[in-house]
């Protein structure tokens, strides 16, 4: 008997490793920010990344309509960010004592990072039960070394060393 496709689709999802983010924008009531889990890559020229937003979170409207946004790299030492961000640490403030600077387009810039994509908005497309949030990277900086915070099978975990070399590449 075949699943239900949601959950079949959530059970692949999960063992599908992602780096964890943290969108942040500011708003008249003061920086704000959520954990994503929907964030990639788009075009090079022009320089687009994209991340998907819950039409029901209480924070789609604010992102949908933001000027600007910056994407988070967040490090292995910040999983307590990641869980403040995802609503798992009931705070009124998310940012109350985190420390933070503004970037070039006024969105916050979480300390510790690994690095942050500063973005303009560019598109919003529909998605189903999400919006699709395409920004064009104004400023892209690799802010440490730290390994990367990753999601996997519904828990944190980073990277290790390779144990082998990679390949020389077939492309030139």
């Amino acid at each position: 008997m075949e699943g239900n496709l949601q959950d079949d689709l959530k059970k692949a999802m999960r063992i599908y490793p992602q780096g964890v983010t943290v969108a942040t924008t500011s708003s008249p009531d003061g920086p704000k920010g959520m954990t994503v889990s929907s964030f990639t890559s788009v075009s090079l020229e022009p320089p687009l990344v994209l991340f998907s937003v819950a039409k029901s979170s209480t924070l789609h409207d604010l992102f949908r309509d933001a000027a600007a946004y910056a994407v988070n790299f967040l490090a292995d030492d910040q999983k307590a960010v990641s869980d403040r961000f995802a609503g798992k640490v009931q705070l009124k403030d998310r940012f109350e004592g985190l420390k933070f600077t503004k970037g070039v387009a006024g969105a916050p810039i979480i300390d510790g990072v690994r690095a942050v994509l500063e973005c303009r908005a560019w598109k919003v497309y529909g998605g189903g039960d999400h919006s699709i949030l395409v920004g064009e990277v104004v400023r892209a900086r690799t802010l440490n070394s730290k390994r990367p915070l990753v999601y996997y099978s519904q828990q944190y975990t980073t990277t290790g060393p390779a144990e082998y070399p990679a390949p020389p590449s077939d492309i030139v």
